[in-house]
């Protein structure tokens, strides 16, 4: 009898114990499930914002500024919190135990794209709501725990750069970016981002080095063509700032020039890395293959330089070899009732240094418009 009850107590005791587990395990799943742990850097966030905001309202002066920053206060106190995803091109795979779409959801808990362009200074123009985060940094963007989402991630440039042991890794990266592109599809619509070799595993835009760190090796490797293309391309912008329309157009006229006769040319700082056509116009900015260089793996920066120039998907010609490209030329000329001789092609042929056409004529004077 005395064996019973102690074998009755102790399934009692078994019994309490997993009842007791059962709870604590449906506690956490009920946390979880009504208070997330994404939801606590969304309160966060809508805190510090709401005190900003509020701070604005007591500052202002007017009726109508009041009222505005009274309703942003009023949905900053009372804020919806919920899953913020990117919906990415592509399927998720089986050896990432994952299926269905892929999809971006670290924006859930970064909600602050302030802070989030501050910690990217160098890559502000990267549309994080088009590629997301994990393009880039890898992890988990499905997972909303931030230890799973976190799993794999690359924290910094450093690790990122890291990964850059072979060319393919980059080409990889570019071809990733083209999947997500929604404007792929249409050459004719891509956006910034669709010239893809201007960017570097970080979704940094790549860093022009120069032509002089390329000719260091490549006057003796290459001299033919680096001797023709000194010769040729590298002068262009000379002769660009010597054509009439040049010097009479305004600074807007002036600009449309800058893209294809200048190297590196960023629009909106207006600024260029080297007047004329010069390595790096065709072959990219030189950042990235110039350091496979470095480290002596040259092959792999020569499989980087040599995209775009062979009928690859990554064509750098045709935006400025362009038939239509120059009409702002005809237009200036036939406005101005003034020669368009400088509009057709033979003033793009090849020139010579030593101011002789062939058979030893003199180059024309140029053309003036007054």
């Amino acid at each position: 009898m005395r064996f019973m009850n102690i074998n009755i107590s102790a399934k009692k005791l078994i019994f309490f114990g997993l009842s007791a587990l059962f709870f604590i395990i449906t506690s956490l799943w009920l946390r979880d499930e009504f208070n997330p742990e994404w939801k606590k850097y969304q309160r966060e966030y809508f805190e510090v914002q709401a005190v900003k905001v509020e701070n604005a309202y007591q500052a202002a002066t007017s009726v109508k500024e009041k009222e505005l920053l009274g309703k942003q206060l009023a949905s900053l106190k009372h804020p919806v919190y919920e899953v913020k995803q990117i919906l990415l091109k592509g399927d998720s795979t089986w050896a990432k135990r994952q299926n269905g779409n892929k999809v971006d959801r670290c924006m859930t808990c970064h909600i602050d794209e302030e802070k989030l362009k501050s910690a990217h200074p160098s890559s502000r123009d990267f549309p994080f709501d088009i590629y997301g985060c994990t393009v880039c940094h890898g992890g988990n963007g499905r997972a909303l725990n931030e230890e799973m989402a976190h799993e794999g991630a690359y924290y910094h440039k450093r690790q990122m750069e890291l990964r850059m042991a072979n060319a393919e890794v980059l080409f990889d990266f570019w071809s990733e970016l083209a999947t997500l592109t929604p404007e792929e599809s249409d050459p004719n619509q891509r956006i910034e981002m669709g010239d893809f070799k201007k960017y570097s595993l970080t979704g940094d835009k790549a860093i022009y080095v120069g032509s002089q760190k390329c000719l260091k090796c490549h006057t003796g490797l290459t001299s033919p063509h680096v001797e023709r293309w000194q010769r040729i391309k590298f002068k262009t912008f000379e002769r660009v700032k010597e054509s009439p329309d040049y010097i009479a157009g305004n600074e807007d006229y002036r600009k449309k020039c800058l893209p294809c006769h200048t190297t590196g040319y960023d629009e909106a700082a207006g600024k260029f890395s080297e007047e004329g056509v010069t390595c790096e116009a065709c072959h990219g900015a030189g950042e990235v293959f110039a350091y496979f260089m470095d480290i002596g793996k040259a092959p792999e920066g020569q499989k980087l330089a040599k995209v775009g120039t062979f009928g690859t998907p990554y064509n750098v010609c045709g935006p400025c070899h362009h038939t239509r490209n120059h009409e702002m030329r005809l237009k200036f000329f036939q406005e101005r009732g003034a020669s368009d001789e400088w509009f057709f092609p033979q003033h793009t042929a090849p020139y010579k240094t030593n101011g002789e056409q062939k058979g030893g004529a003199a180059l024309k004077p140029l053309p003036k418009i007054y």
